[in-house]
C-alpha cells in the first residue's frame, strides 16, 4: 500500500459550491459596481463571490442579503515587492477587510494570517514571476493555476507550469482556477466574467466553512469540465469526469501519464503509482480545450 496525503472533497461530507475568489468592481478598475457582479455571478449559477479589489478594502456588507443563496465575500487584491524581473508581486488575501499598508509581501502575508484571512499569488505567468520568486515567500495558500482575464487579453492566463516546480521542490500549494474579472472587452476580446470558478466542497454557504475548506484544500478548480470522483486505493488512483478529450496524471520528472479519447470521449482513467511520485495531480481536458484541475496527491514521507 502506498501512503498516500490528500484533502480528497469528493469523499467528504458537506455540499458542492461554487464560486470566484478574484474580482474587481468600479471601486478600482472594474466596470461594475459591486451590486452589479454580484448579480452578474448570481445569475451565472455561482454560490459565492470574493470581491477583491485593487488597495481597497470593497464593502461588501449587505449585498448578500440582496440575493437568495449567494455570499458575497470581502478581500483585497494588495500589489508590493519586486520580483527577479522587477515586477510586483499581486497577493489576492481572500476575507482581508482593510487595505495592509506594507511594501514587503512576506510581512503582508503574516498580517493577512492575523486576521484571518488567506493569501493566493494572483497570475504569476502575467506577473513575470519565477520560481524563486514564489519560492521566496512562505505560508500562502497558493497560486492562480488559471487566470481568465490574463488569458483572454494577453494569452498568459496559465500558471500551471509555475505549480509544478513549486510542487517538484516540496512546496506543496494549492492551486486556483480565477476570473480576475473587470468586465472589460472590446470586439477582440471576449468578458472575463464567469468564465472560471472553484467547486468548494463545505458543509454550509457561510463565510466560516468556505474558508475552513479552502485552507484544507477541498476544492477542485475549473474553467468547463466537472470532475466528479477521485479514489485512492491499493496504489492506483481513480478519478471519473465529465465527458473528457484528455484526462492526465501529471507528477514529477518523466512520471505520470496522459489517457487520450479515441473514437469517442472518456469519462474515466485510472494511474497505477510507481511510489516514487512526489506528487500527482490530475488535469480533465474536453474537447474544445477547457480543463479542470485537483489539487495535488502528496507521498506521505
Amino acid at each position: 500500500m502506498i501512503p498516500l496525503v490528500f484533502s480528497n472533497p469528493f469523499k467528504e461530507k458537506g455540499f458542492w459550491f461554487k464560486g470566484n475568489i478574484h474580482t474587481h468592481t468600479t471601486n478600482s478598475d472594474g466596470a461594475l459596481d459591486p451590486h452589479q457582479i454580484s448579480f452578474l455571478y448570481k445569475a451565472n449559477g455561482y454560490d459565492f463571490l470574493f470581491i477583491t479589489d485593487h488597495g481597497k478594502a470593497t464593502d461588501v456588507k449587505g449585498l448578500s442579503e440582496d440575493f437568495e443563496d449567494f455570499l458575497v465575500l470581502p478581500g483585497v487584491e494588495l500589489g508590493m515587492g519586486s520580483s527577479e524581473a522587477g515586477t510586483r508581486y499581486h497577493l489576492v488575501a481572500l476575507n482581508l477587510r482593510r487595505v495592509i499598508q506594507s511594501d514587503d509581501p512576506q510581512s503582508a502575508i503574516d498580517e493577512a494570517l492575523k486576521e484571518g484571512a488567506e493569501v493566493v499569488i494572483g497570475h504569476p505567468y502575467w506577473s513575470s514571476l519565477t520560481v524563486n520568486d514564489l519560492i521566496r515567500y512562505k505560508d500562502y495558500l497558493g497560486i492562480e493555476i488559471f487566470n481568465s482575464t490574463c488569458h483572454l487579453s494577453i494569452s498568459k492566463g496559465y500558471s500551471t507550469t509555475h505549480w509544478d516546480d513549486l510542487l517538484v521542490r516540496g512546496r506543496f500549494l494549492y492551486g486556483f482556477a480565477v476570473d480576475d474579472a473587470h468586465w472589460h472587452f472590446n470586439p477582440h476580446r471576449p468578458v472575463d466574467a464567469c468564465c472560471s470558478w472553484i467547486m468548494v466542497k463545505a458543509a454550509s454557504l457561510t463565510l466560516g466553512s468556505l474558508m475552513n475548506a479552502l485552507r484544507n484544500g477541498l476544492f477542485y478548480s475549473s474553467n468547463g469540465p466537472e470532475i466528479l470522483d477521485v479514489d485512492l486505493q491499493d496504489g492506483s488512483i481513480r478519478v471519473r469526469s465529465s465527458p473528457a478529450r484528455v484526462i492526465s496524471f501529471v507528477a514529477n520528472t518523466a512520471l505520470g501519464e496522459r489517457f487520450t479519447a479515441q473514437d469517442k470521449p472518456i469519462d474515466e482513467a485510472v494511474y497505477k503509482m510507481r511510489g516514487v511520485e512526489r506528487y500527482i495531480r490530475i488535469e480533465v481536458e474536453d474537447k474544445i480545450g477547457r480543463t479542470a484541475w485537483t489539487n495535488p496527491i502528496t507521498l506521505k514521507p
